[in-house]
């Protein structure tokens, strides 16, 4: 019988965890025993936790995320995000996620066949499936003609994406992914849990068993995560006019800069892109690359 450790819920949080402990190679069993209860593969064997690139905007948002990048041992790029508030244009960022890493493979690599399979993992803990609390996107190729949907296309190429809502999970655990969904709805362990590795996870999550800098870190983490929960509240109105005020001009610049590309790629001299949109030599130099 399963226990309900609302009452019980231990002193760390998850998101710490995954950050501060499983960037550790001696504690890849435990992301190895959660991937491998959600995607179905035993033989999943993370060799290296890459440096991820954080699309971070400003100092409140790194406690808004915490994200890990790692590689399994058959190429597979796997990114796994948790995201704790709403974001209006949540999809479209971790669309970009998976496209920016194969962009990026691509230049290193010349062969359309050596780019990555990518992964995006997703856990959300605010209002974005409803009452599901797993979900998988399927990229599948239809007849447009008679409705049917082909399967003698290879369709494993595409990126994968993955969303697991804790918080509408109703606490029955029928599967050891469940036991996985229970684990980061209450930062605990459900009592007969039996799924691989899983008894790593209650290990890693053992804030008593952290060095003392390792809780140090942690009571810093919390004290600013919390100050700057509180200023963000008390701010709100009036960063929201600042951040849209931000945007637009951002928007602006961007399309100042895309204007300048096409120019450049028309041939126009540089001296008159510079003096008309008013860029620096520098982004100049930036569009001529992408070029």
């Amino acid at each position: 019988m399963y226990y309900n450790s609302k009452k019980e819920r231990t002193l760390i949080s998850f998101d710490w965890a995954m950050k501060s402990i499983l960037k550790q190679p001696e504690n890849f069993g435990v992301l190895e025993g959660f991937l491998s209860a959600l995607l179905g593969d035993d033989n999943i064997k993370i060799l290296e936790i890459l440096e991820s690139e954080s699309t971070q905007r400003d100092e409140e948002d790194k406690f808004n995320r915490v994200d890990l990048k790692a590689k399994d041992g058959n190429g597979k790029i796997i990114i796994i995000e948790l995201q704790y508030n709403y974001e209006k244009d949540y999809l479209s960022r971790i669309y970009y996620g998976t496209s920016k890493i194969v962009s990026e493979t691509m230049r290193l690599r010349y062969k359309y066949d050596e780019a990555p399979k990518v992964i995006s993992i997703n856990i959300v803990y605010f209002n974005f499936m409803k009452n599901c609390y797993v979900a998988k996107s399927e990229m599948r190729f239809k007849d447009m003609i008679n409705g049917n949907y082909l399967s003698d296309i290879k369709d494993d190429v595409f990126a994968e994406y993955y969303f697991i809502q804790p918080e509408w999970f109703d606490d029955n655990i029928k599967s050891a992914l469940d036991e996985w969904v229970y684990m980061f709805k209450y930062t605990a362990i459900a009592e007969g849990s039996k799924s691989k590795n899983i008894e790593k996870a209650k290990e890693a999550l053992d804030f008593a068993k952290m060095s003392p800098q390792e809780q140090s870190d942690y009571d810093y983490f919390w004290n600013i995560s919390m100050r700057s929960a509180r200023n963000t509240i008390a701010g709100a109105e009036e960063k929201g006019i600042e951040k849209g005020r931000a945007e637009e001009q951002q928007k602006a610049h961007l399309e100042k800069l895309e204007s300048a590309k096409e120019m450049l790629i028309d041939g126009e001299p540089i001296s008159k892109i510079i003096k008309y949109f008013k860029l620096t030599n520098e982004e100049i130099e930036q569009i001529q690359k992408e070029i």
